[in-house]
Formats: structure tokens, sequence, C-alpha cells
């Protein structure tokens, strides 16, 4: 399975569930959501009963930089500390040493590869990217000097406005394919521009994470792992990713900025979603009761084993649908919706369009029928998708039979 779990605050028994149920085929633990302690017990309890199981810690080296920074466990760790500034980065000494501590760590914690450490950054140009990459490169230099360690993915967090320029994209893929890097693959973040949770990408942006995505994975061959994807993993995997991971709400399906901030306590809770494959999207339940009240429920349903929930109800809302099913059967329907991808990439991209098109026309004929959505669990995902691949195939060369 290329659906891996990404590990946020509050786990229970989310995790061990999820691979009892063979739904995802890994897990990214997040060192700020356990103490150092913990997370190496839970590790290894991990390993020793799911040995199949790709498990990968990333160090989230990245809050260091953030202000406030609502960094939990992460003080804990021997390679974190706050309030870094781009002052803490001068001189090749510094940066190797956090390097050398946040490999350090995970040498010994059983895991499937390792994560470099890295920052945030804007843009493929500012200052901040010039560190990632100091730290990309430093890891790769400490990396080669250990005995039979794991693979190393070299992390890069950068925000998705950062996708617009082309130019500079392709500069970043030129410096990190180049023979002395000798890298075995990337584990890529976008910082996503809006807050709210919701699948749309910008089209252009989109078609840009594909083709940096494409040119790594299917060009040349490496791994690449995406973060905080959700449904947009699936035309991930379609262009070339590895593996895509995505947590079990809605707080670590998506990578945020602010959700690393210290903030007033407060805010609305969450309302109980459920994932529709054939809608490549996660609706709400009272969106979903109005699906079966004209008729359409059949139609919407993920066809994965939890949806029994669903079926064997007298009506959406009558199905005691909880936060812990709906997170459950998000994976499952993910894990579906991948199983579904062939590993041919021109192949995939085509089926991904398919879906996507008969997902839209089955949107329409809902709101014909006087289905509301609200409008972070419409349409307006799908569109943008659709611009975004079909740009990314003409830069990719690949919209010829």
């Amino acid at each position: 399975m290329a659906v891996y779990i990404q590990h946020g605050h509050g786990k229970s028994n989310k995790i061990t569930t999820a691979l009892d149920d063979g739904t995802v085929g890994g897990v990214i633990f997040g060192a700020r959501n356990e103490k150092p302690e913990n997370l190496r017990e839970y590790v290894a309890q991990i390993r020793g009963d799911y040995k199949d199981c790709e498990l990968f810690f990333d160090p989230q080296f990245y809050v260091s930089t953030l202000a406030p920074a609502n960094d939990r466990y992460l003080p804990e760790y021997p390679f974190y500390k706050p309030g870094r500034s781009a002052s803490d980065f001068t001189g090749v000494r510094r940066v190797r040493q956090y390097a050398e501590d946040t490999l350090m760590f995970q040498v010994d914690l059983g895991v499937s590869a390792l994560l470099s450490p890295t920052i945030i950054f804007d843009s493929f140009s500012d200052r901040w990217h010039q560190i990632a990459l100091n730290l990309a490169d430093a890891s790769l230099e400490y990396h080669a000097g250990l005995t039979e360690p794991p693979p190393l993915l070299l992390s890069f967090v950068f925000a998705e406005g950062a996708l617009a320029a082309a130019g500079e994209v392709n500069r970043f893929l030129d410096g990190v394919t180049q023979d002395e890097w000798h890298a075995e693959g990337f584990y890529f973040i976008v910082d996503r521009r809006e807050k709210t949770y919701n699948q749309r990408f910008e089209p252009s942006l989109l078609a840009q994470y594909l083709y940096l995505v494409y040119v790594l994975g299917q060009l040349n061959g490496l791994r690449v792992v995406c973060g905080y994807t959700d449904f947009v993993g699936i035309p991930l995997r379609a262009a070339g990713a590895e593996a895509f991971a995505t947590g079990w709400d809605q707080t670590p399906r998506q990578f945020h900025r602010s959700n690393f901030l210290k903030r007033p306590p407060g805010g609305q809770q969450a309302r109980e979603r459920y994932s529709a494959s054939p809608l490549f999207s996660s609706i709400l339940l009272n969106e979903l009761q109005d699906i079966f009240e004209v008729g359409r429920l059949d139609e919407v349903l993920s066809g994965v084993p939890l949806d029994n929930q669903i079926t064997s109800a007298t009506s959406p809302q009558a199905a005691g649908w909880t936060k812990a099913v709906s997170q459950q059967h998000h994976w499952q329907t993910l894990g579906m919706m991948d199983g579904r991808l062939s590993g041919r990439v021109r192949a995939d991209l085509r089926d991904t369009v398919e879906w996507l098109r008969n997902a839209n026309g089955l949107y329409r004929q809902l709101e014909a029928e006087g289905v509301q959505f609200e409008h972070n669990s419409g349409r307006d995902h799908i569109e943008g998708w659709l611009k975004g691949i079909g740009e990314f195939q003409r830069m990719a060369g690949l919209t010829s039979p």
C-alpha cells in the first residue's frame, strides 16, 4: 500500500487499527506529538508487530524557525531548539551539526529511511531555500560516512506559492539531480495557502507540483514521498510518487504553517465527514444525507468495508457515524483509490482524468436534483485539478496516446 498515516496528536489506537485492517502501508511519525522515549517504544512495537510496514520519522526541525511555535514535545528532542533565525544557519560547521544531531537520533530508531532536517521556505530563490539546500547537502555528507545506514530522503517544505515560479522550480530540479548529490529520494511537504480544509489546488501550482514529482520519481527513478497530501495524493501517485501520507482528521491531513503556531484556545468542533471516492472529496455527513434523500446514495459510496456502517442503517444520519469510523474510512477510501493505479504514468493520468470528469458530472447531477454542497466540499477542486493535470501533461509531453 502506498498510503501512509501522517501521525498527529492523540493517536490512541488509530494507527494499529488501520494497520490491522491492511488499509495503509506505512506511518510517518511526527516528533512534535510524542515524547522521545514514547516514540522509541512505539516505533519498536510497530516494527515488531508489522514487519512489512514502512516507518519514517519526520523530525519537524522546520518548526524551530516559527514563532511563536506550538512545538509541544519538540523541545525534548536533542536536535531541536525554538526560535532559530537565519543567522543561526551561518557557517558550515553549524549546519553540519544540525544535520548530524537530527540524523543521529533516527539511525537506531528502526525506521525504513532517514529524513533530513529542513526549514520552510516561501520561494525557490529566497535565503531560506538556500538554507534548506545547505541542510540537505550536510545530511548527504553525514549519511555517506555512516556504516550501512537506512536510506536517506531529503526533506523540503515549501509554500504552495513557491510553485508559481516555473523557472525556479526547474533550477531546483537541475540542482538536486546533479551527480554529486547522490540523493536516494525526497520527502516533500507543501505548505497550503488556504487554512480551511478543502481539496482545492490552484491549477498552475498543481501542474508544477506534479512536474516536480514526475521529473524526480519517474524520469530520475528516485523515491518521492509526499506528506500531508490527502486526496491530491492520487494524482501525485499517478505522476510518479512512491507514496503519499495523510492524517486522521482535518489538521494532519493537509499542512498549514499556522497549525504549528500558538493560537488562542477554542474554535469550532469539526463536523463529521464522509470520504466519497466518486466525488474525490470528503463531504459533510448532512450532505450525504441529502444525497440519500434524492435516491443517489449508491452513486457516491466509496465501495469500502466501512460503508456498511451507512448501508446497514436506515439513513446516513442514523448510522452512528463517529469520528473514529470516519477516520478509518478515509484511509480505506484512499487506499482503494490508490489500488486502482497501475504504476504506468500515462495510463494512470488518463484514468485519473476520467475519474475526475465522472466526479464532475456526478456533482452536477446531484446539484440539479437539489443537493447543496458547502463551498469547501463542492466541486470547485475538480475543475482546478483537471486543468492542472492537463497543464502538467503538456509540460511533460504526456498528451499523446
